[in-house]
């Protein structure tokens, strides 16, 4: 994988305006304060990262969205169960602390939220560095993180030890969520992107 920093510096950029837009979306949306913003972008090691993955038993309940287009690429967000019926709760406009256990509900925001990721980060991505990206209807999982993130890397196809991931920090009604949100570019595709704008290696 050959990502200069200055490559790498562009992909922070797009990755934090299409960001900022999803969590402008999602606070409209709920109708409450609300806010993703983007932790740290880096080049990861593919089995290093699994290891973290699996380090963490915590019952996950997650999206995942594929998307399509010259500029392929896949996001997954998942967050403990806890959040998730936090994130429940203020989507069906009801005290927080009302929804008990994962259901259909939680399934329902769940994939709202991918939705409005999705859509939000892959309209940034079209409209400002001329991607094409279509988002496929997310999938919804309720698994350990570990299963969930080699499920997204295995789906990614790795043909590479190393992986280019996208971490952020979820904040909602003043409280930080803890979660995880990688964006996993097919990155050939991307490489091509940043020719396209002039992003030399």
């Amino acid at each position: 994988m050959n990502i200069t920093q200055d490559r790498l510096k562009i992909l922070e950029i797009m990755s934090s305006l299409s960001i900022d837009r999803a969590s402008r979306a999602l606070s409209k949306s709920l109708r409450t304060g609300a806010r993703i913003s983007l932790s740290k972008i880096s080049i990861a090691d593919f089995g290093e990262t699994t290891e973290k993955m699996n380090e963490d038993q915590r019952e996950m309940i997650s999206v995942m969205v594929n998307f399509k287009g010259n500029e392929g690429c896949k996001l997954l967000f998942m967050l403990p169960l806890e959040g998730s019926l936090i994130l429940t709760d203020l989507f069906l406009r009801q005290r927080i602390g009302t929804s008990k256990e994962c259901d259909v509900f939680t399934e329902s925001a769940i994939q709202e939220l991918g939705n409005i990721l999705a859509s939000h980060i892959s309209n940034a991505l079209v409209s400002d560095f001329n991607a094409q990206l279509i988002p496929q209807p997310p999938q919804v999982h309720n698994d350990y993180a570990g299963v969930i993130f080699t499920n997204l890397v295995l789906e990614q196809g790795m043909i590479d030890d190393k992986l280019l991931l996208i971490e952020t920090i979820f904040e909602i009604s003043g409280t930080e969520l803890e979660c995880y949100l990688f964006l996993v570019p097919e990155m050939n595709s991307f490489v091509k992107l940043l020719d396209s704008i002039g992003v030399k290696t």
